[in-house]
């Protein structure tokens, strides 16, 4: 019955937010403006570093469509029940508060993974990329386990929503960190030691590696253990999550207030 109620929900709440498109209107969006994104990046790349074999950008920035959905649309979770007044009646609620943006988010990301799955096609496909090696179950794998963890962290940026008015600033800022430090557009070899600190503790990071380790010599190994590090980083922003709306919930109880900021 649980289980019915969370599927009923996550389906209304996905479709609150997109039943005002036309069909034409949902696919533009779903599909059109992502693609463009990532023409942009990997045409950027092939200049900046004087080269034709575009696979791993092509690869890296798929995984970065879902910043849209993983990171801003959950990220944004009680930002957006703020601004429709619904704010305080959830904060009440007996229900955990972790569930509210796990109902926002489940076709949400389902729709990320196909977003990613159809940035990767028809990337290789402008770009012309050698997709004859690729292990599809492999690659399906990776994406799986790298919403996973997207949809982990974004859920720990959203909790945010309660500690700061600033989310706007949050949610730009963390996207930007993510196109920067996961290695999709730049090599982490290249970043600075502290960088990579960071980069390993980031989602998508190890995912973007081991997709990369398809178009070439692939070691079974190290590529269930990238995935491994993955799935084990989302369950750290999963179980972070949990601790800091815990928190957040004491704090607002001793000072009498909805929220802490």
């Amino acid at each position: 019955m649980r289980m019915k109620r969370f599927f009923t929900l996550s389906w209304l709440s996905f479709k609150s937010r997109k039943s005002m498109f036309k069909i034409e209107e949902f696919l533009c969006y779903e599909t059109l403006y992502p693609l463009l994104t990532l023409i942009f990046y990997c045409v950027l790349a092939g200049y900046s570093y004087q080269t034709s074999n575009l696979a791993r950008w092509v690869a890296g920035n798929s995984f970065l469509l879902c910043i849209n959905t993983c990171i801003f649309t959950l990220g944004s979770t009680f930002m957006a029940e703020r601004a429709y007044g619904c704010i305080r009646s959830l904060i009440v609620s007996p229900s955990h508060k972790l569930g509210i943006i796990l109902h926002k988010g489940f076709f949400t990301c389902i729709s990320a993974m196909v977003t990613v799955i159809l940035g990767f096609l028809a990337g290789g496909l402008i770009f012309s990329v050698d997709y004859s090696g690729i292990n599809w179950f492999f690659f399906f794998t990776a994406v799986v386990t790298a919403m996973f963890a997207a949809a982990g962290f974004g859920m720990f940026i959203g909790i945010f929503g309660l500690v700061t008015d600033q989310m706007h600033f949050v949610l730009n800022f963390m996207s930007y960190v993510l196109m920067i430090f996961c290695g999709a557009n730049f090599p982490i070899e290249q970043l600075p030691p502290v960088a990579r600190i960071v980069s390993g503790f980031l989602p998508l990071t190890h995912s973007i590696e081991a997709v990369n380790m398809l178009f070439g010599t692939i070691s079974r190994f190290q590529f269930i253990r990238l995935l491994l590090q993955e799935a084990g980083i989302g369950i750290l922003y999963y179980l972070l999550s949990f601790f800091l709306i815990r928190l957040i919930e004491k704090a607002a109880i001793k000072k009498g207030a909805v929220e802490v900021f």
